[in-house]
């Protein structure tokens, strides 16, 4: 299950499973502004990512698809030390394709060898792009 925080409401719990049944009832929604706090992120030099490739380690991600969206799941602590990558996009997506117009996109990706997926997990790719078709 993926435990959503939304700022001050507590934990909501939403099984990937669930998504088709809560996607249905969502309205058009409205743009939102979110504050990406960089030092909430540990510094890359202090994630141990040779601990990541032994055979023990179990904390990856993990992907499912329901209504033709994707969740990816896993722990807080992989989250966090993953989180510059998320930021990275997020930052430098919107910059990126207005230096390069005729980039079809930015991205960053999880491979197998990041040691950060699971098993089953194929390589993900992450998209920022300003022209959704």
């Amino acid at each position: 299950m993926q435990r959503i925080t939304p700022s001050g409401l507590g934990k909501v719990i939403v099984p990937p499973s669930r998504w088709p049944q809560l996607r249905a009832r969502l309205g058009a929604g409205s743009p939102q502004t979110a504050r990406l706090r960089d030092a909430d992120a540990p510094d890359d030099a202090t994630v141990d990512r040779a601990a990541r490739r032994h055979r023990e380690n179990r904390d990856r991600f993990h992907q499912h698809i329901h209504a033709e969206t994707l969740f990816i799941t896993g722990s807080a602590a992989l989250f966090r030390q993953t989180a510059r990558r998320f930021l990275r996009l997020a930052a430098d997506g919107p910059g990126y394709l207005t230096r390069y117009p005729n980039a079809q996109h930015y991205c960053e990706e999880f491979h197998r060898g990041d040691g950060v997926l699971a098993e089953t997990a194929r390589q993900i790719h992450i998209e920022y792009t300003d022209r959704w078709s």
